[in-house]
């Protein structure tokens, strides 16, 4: 099955809890504490893998959970870690988290994107474990109860949105003969028919253009018709398939009614959805030679679509006629895109993206219901690690909320005796000690 789209959820593992722990030996006076670090959890990561070309597996297994980490043990024995979940993706896959209560695709946080085999991306990060009691010994506390607990592993909903890598696509109106075209240069074996939307998926053949073992990759893209831009039909799916492309190939019918009308509109399509596209080397071909109609009105078509900028080749894919002029005109416009490419780097500067997170360090407290909350990577972390059941990690925590001044700003928003307050998964009942 072909899917260019899959919705998934991620759940990385927990870090394993640190040990409280005292060395008990025979003949080794106030041993001290020797409590071990928990291990971490395992990670959700996203591999590309040559020769996947679908999400089809991630749509139909949209689950994916990693092993949380081990607990720390006494003598200093450190947890296990978790396994890391490795999912493979094909080449050409962007990663977005998935926008909450959004029907739009596309609408998430870009996280990134593989494009190259064996290029990774971690999607859900697992929890550090936490340290053992050996770790907060002092020249002032020397046998410490206090441990940190295992941070949880991160869980979110991730979208998965495939664009096809492909030297060169296809486009045209449905019926046009793309998949035809596509098979008579390729070994692809795509669905044709004499109906339109034959293809319902993009297909992908390789081309070998010259002697040098040259090769290329084609993608027959389903075809576009007036409004694709805005979801009519099937080729609003794929149009981002043709996004990568560093060649599109024209491909007008030429037993249409009106086939320089009818090119005309997908080329309208292509500049809505985005106008750099037709600013890519485009040779054309007019299809369907071998039909007696078709080759006696070909001049007039020619000359037509010449007067609109067009240098159409005449192809007949079932004859064979036309399909080395085809691969000449290839290889023109695949070196064009090469020059071009090698051109924009070296003019065009390097954009580095850098996220500014103002609650990564910071914090920030708020009206939650008929309760406070606490904001704020640190704080929020500090929580999940403390064991409230302990009355030295509960001061512990309690010192960490006066140094940062959370203490304060708490009481300053009316925290009383007996008030509610959350510090990310943590609920916590306020006491004014």
């Amino acid at each position: 099955m072909f899917a260019d789209h899959a919705r998934i959820f991620v759940a990385a593992g927990a870090g394993g809890d640190g040990s409280s722990s005292f060395r008990r030996e025979a003949h080794v006076p106030r041993g001290g504490p020797d409590g071990g670090d928990g291990g971490s959890g395992g990670s959700i990561t996203l591999e590309a893998v040559a020769g996947l070309t679908t999400l089809g597996d991630l749509r139909r297994h949209p689950h994916l959970r990693a092993t949380a980490g081990g607990k720390g043990a006494g003598q200093r024995r450190h947890g296990r870690n978790g396994r890391e979940v490795v999912a493979r993706v094909p080449p050409g896959t962007v990663v977005r988290l998935a926008a909450s209560g959004s029907a739009v695709r596309g609408a998430g946080m870009w996280l990134g994107e593989l494009m190259v085999p064996g290029q990774r991306l971690v999607v859900a990060r697992g929890g550090r474990g936490g340290r053992g009691n050996v770790h907060f010994a002092s020249a002032t506390l020397r046998a410490p109860t206090h441990f940190e607990k295992g941070e949880p592993g991160e869980e979110r909903w991730v979208e998965l949105e495939l664009k096809l890598i492909a030297d060169v696509g296809l486009v045209g109106a449905p019926n046009a003969g793309k998949s035809t075209l596509l098979a008579a240069l390729t070994a692809a074996e795509p669905k044709i028919g004499a109906y339109p939307f034959t293809t319902v998926s993009p297909n992908l053949g390789v081309l070998q253009l010259d002697d040098e073992e040259r090769t290329v990759v084609l993608a027959d893209v389903p075809g576009l018709i007036e409004g694709a831009s805005e979801g009519h039909g099937l080729g609003h799916e794929f149009l981002r398939h043709v996004e990568r492309t560093r060649v599109l190939v024209a491909v007008v019918d030429g037993a249409a009614d009106d086939p320089v009308a009818e090119w005309n509109a997908v080329e309208a399509e292509l500049r809505l959805h985005d106008p750099a596209l037709l600013d890519r080397p485009m040779p054309m071909v007019v299809s369907k030679q071998d039909l007696a109609e078709v080759s006696d009105r070909w001049a007039k078509v020619r000359t037509a679509l010449r007067a609109a900028g067009h240098r159409p080749i005449a192809v007949s894919a079932h004859a064979g006629s036309g399909l080395a002029e085809l691969r000449r005109a290839l290889r023109t416009a695949l070196a064009d895109a090469e020059e071009r490419a090698l051109h924009r780097q070296e003019t065009e500067p390097e954009v580095r993206v850098h996220r500014f997170d103002p609650l990564d360090e910071g914090w920030l407290v708020e009206a939650d219901g008929d309760a406070l909350r606490v904001r704020g990577r640190r704080i929020e972390r500090s929580a999940a690690r403390t064991n409230f059941e302990n009355p030295e990690s509960r001061d512990r925590f309690q010192r960490l909320l006066e140094r940062l001044g959370i203490d304060a700003e708490l009481r300053r928003q009316g925290a009383v005796e007996g008030s509610t307050v959350r510090i990310g998964p943590v609920e916590l009942e306020w006491g004014d000690e």
